[in-house]
């Protein structure tokens, strides 16, 4: 609405607010963009790639894992670890599958620290889990994707078999096999 003698409409005004409010995102947005996808290679400290997992592996580790991932983890690294959850488009660079040869070549160690210590849009859980928790996640990131079948996207409640993938059905992997869980939260 103008005002008498004023000669600046609404439109105007609006025009106005939203150029300045892109100016804004482009000039705060842009630099981060730019540091996120020069993030290069993740280093992990010499003295953690030797570790190894601290938790004995039991089905209810695996049970407590998985609830964690599906707490903390699902949104980014997707519902059945394929690095596709609900958020990945936001993420750079994008988290791979866990049943990629780059995840499953590293020790658990590497994996530890870099759930402990995150980097860019990977927050570090060192300190809002327990040393057990991230040892609870490592043998759930390493034995999820060699299970023997996987769900299906298209119809849930029937799960589809492994194709034999080697990646996906790795000889001499232990198999838990994981019930479905319900929220207990």
């Amino acid at each position: 609405m103008e005002r008498p003698g004023s000669a600046i409409s609404d439109a105007t005004v609006v025009v106005f607010v939203l150029l300045l409010g892109g100016m804004f995102w482009l000039f705060t947005w842009l630099p981060s963009l730019k540091l996120r996808q020069e993030i290069g290679e993740w280093v992990v400290p010499p003295e953690y790639v030797g570790l190894r997992n601290q938790v004995e592996f039991t089905p209810d580790v695996m049970q407590r894992a998985r609830e964690q991932y599906l707490f903390t983890c699902a949104k980014c690294h997707g519902f059945l670890t394929e690095g596709d959850g609900p958020q990945y488009q936001l993420l750079i660079p994008r988290p791979l599958p866990w049943s990629s040869r780059e995840v499953n070549a590293q020790s658990e160690g590497a994996l530890y620290y870099k759930i402990w210590a995150g980097r860019g849009d990977m927050p570090e859980y060192g300190s809002r889990a327990t040393e057990a928790e991230i040892w609870e996640l490592v043998h759930y990131l390493k034995q999820v994707p060699h299970l023997p079948g996987h769900y299906n996207r298209l119809d849930p409640d029937r799960p589809r078999l492994n194709d034999g993938d080697p990646l996906r059905s790795r000889q001499n992997t232990t198999v838990t096999p994981i019930p479905l869980i319900q929220p207990s939260r």
